[in-house]
């Protein structure tokens, strides 16, 4: 028995997708500036964000297989490249 029903995780799955794919963009500028140009603090912040990302990757991929399930029942829904895809993912 699911706790969530499928159009939910579609709505999820997308905010989460957007979620990621905008803290990659943070971590890119970052990046960008240079390990040599960065406070400890930005430091602190890069790793951090890194580490919210993997965690955030886990968890989606923990809903497609869900969501996907759903999919595979019948329900019509976008599909889960729809959901995430256009985010760079």
């Amino acid at each position: 028995m699911r706790n969530i029903s499928e159009r939910e995780l579609s709505v999820f799955i997308s905010l989460l997708s957007g979620k990621i794919a905008a803290m990659k963009r943070d971590l890119r500028e970052l990046e960008a500036v240079g390990d040599s140009d960065l406070s400890d603090e930005q430091i602190d912040d890069q790793v951090e964000t890194q580490e919210s990302i993997d965690q955030y990757e886990t968890m989606l991929d923990g809903l497609r297989e869900e969501y996907e399930a759903g999919l595979v029942d019948g329900i019509n829904l976008p599909s889960y490249e729809e959901l995430t895809g256009a985010r760079g993912r």
